[in-house]
């Protein structure tokens, strides 16, 4: 996959999930979401933060630590929404959880570089977060809806672990992004 692939489907993701969701479903590409997208888009975010920071050595320890933080968030949240619909032994499940994810949380990885604006930086992590759990709503009901019996619970729970997940790595990113930042 390429990079032309991944803005385009960064874009599909972002202006028109549902639609996205269901061609996914009806797809029959192999496509490994963690190496050809999620990896690409988080990586990308972090070449944006580097001017940002202004000195080269602690730019780039930021964006490294950065990358670390945002895959650690996508495979616990992947592991726990396995774990919480009861299917943590399924591997087409874990799969389909993992693809959720990798789409799902793109606007979260977009704002990222908005943490530098000070305390606005609350409002775009909330906004991006709501924008990713829209996003995952529209996922679940297209990627899970066979295999979970309880949708509706399991999105409850997803939901409510996904903020926190996501808020505890933006506190992280912007605790690291104060103590390499000269500003």
């Amino acid at each position: 996959m390429g990079l032309k692939w991944v803005f385009m489907t960064m874009f599909s993701v972002l202006a028109h999930p549902e639609t996205f969701w269901k061609k996914l479903r009806e797809s029959h590409e192999e496509v490994n979401p963690m190496k050809d997208y999620a990896a690409p888009v988080i990586a990308t975010v972090q070449l944006f933060k580097l001017p940002l920071v202004g000195v080269p050595k602690s730019a780039m320890i930021l964006a490294i630590v950065s990358f670390v933080v945002d895959v650690a968030v996508l495979y616990v949240l992947s592991g726990a929404i396995s774990k919480l619909a009861g299917l943590d032994r399924q591997a087409p499940v874990q799969e389909r959880v993992l693809t959720l994810l990798c789409y799902s949380l793109t606007p979260v990885w977009l704002a990222e570089p908005f943490y530098f604006s000070g305390s606005l930086r609350w409002i775009f992590a909330a906004v991006a977060l709501l924008y990713a759990l829209v996003i995952m709503r529209h996922g679940l009901q297209a990627m899970l809806d066979r295999e979970v019996p309880h949708l509706e619970a399991l999105t409850g729970k997803t939901t409510l672990l996904t903020i926190v997940a996501t808020m505890a790595s933006f506190t992280a990113i912007s605790g690291l992004i104060r103590i390499f930042t000269p500003f």
